[in-house]
């Protein structure tokens, strides 16, 4: 078998969605392509290198769609694009969206994003300063979205039922209060409102 960084990525990846990011290793990576694993080395630097890797390749592969030069459409469009190509991953979405990315190819995505930021009037610095901000909160939206266990809500309806009912008796009156709602989460309307709450935020910076 020839060996490149895209084939080692792509099966570090299916190792990943089987196993988890706690179950990748060269060694499994290795098996999977029937090689030595000693030869993995040539096109990655240790287990870093393969996580840095399997970023850089699922974000090289994200469906960008075209920009429309409507600033709100196209962020829109750019985030829904970034959520669905992370979450096909949900084992691997932590570490798409944490570790750092040098590719070209990986960084397509962040030019896309940069570009439509440019054209609707922000200068480069202005455009830097957004798509931190609008990463930091998609980020957030799809970890939370992968990982349920970093939230107290909940999609069943008789499983947040319950744990509203747990939250009530704590004595915290806030919490208690909104019980019901912090229990149960539809995440398609969450993640539209993390853009829409981002998309207020980005309208009111001046541009120059």
């Amino acid at each position: 078998m020839t060996l490149s960084p895209e084939t080692i990525a792509d099966t570090a990846l299916r190792e990943i969605d089987a196993h988890g990011v706690n179950g990748l290793s060269i060694r499994a990576v290795a098996r999977r392509l029937a090689v030595d694993h000693k030869s993995l080395y040539n096109h990655v630097d240790g287990k870093d290198g393969l996580l840095d890797a399997v970023a850089g390749r699922i974000l090289s592969t994200i469906a960008l769609p075209a920009p429309t030069g409507d600033l709100d459409a196209d962020i829109r469009a750019f985030a829904h694009a970034f959520r669905a190509h992370a979450l096909r991953h949900p084992q691997a979405a932590a570490l798409v969206l944490t570790r750092p990315v040098t590719s070209p190819s990986g960084l397509v995505p962040i030019d896309a994003a940069l570009a439509v930021l440019m054209t609707a009037g922000f200068s480069p610095a202005q455009a830097v300063h957004v798509l931190r901000l609008l990463m930091a909160l998609l980020v957030g939206a799809i970890l939370r979205e992968a990982d349920s266990a970093l939230t107290l809500a909940t999609g069943d309806h008789d499983e947040a039922a319950r744990r509203a009912a747990q939250l009530s008796t704590l004595g915290l009156p806030a919490l208690s209060a909104a019980a019901a709602h912090i229990s149960m989460i539809d995440d398609e309307a969450e993640f539209d409102f993390t853009v829409a709450a981002a998309l207020e935020a980005i309208r009111t910076i001046p541009r120059s």
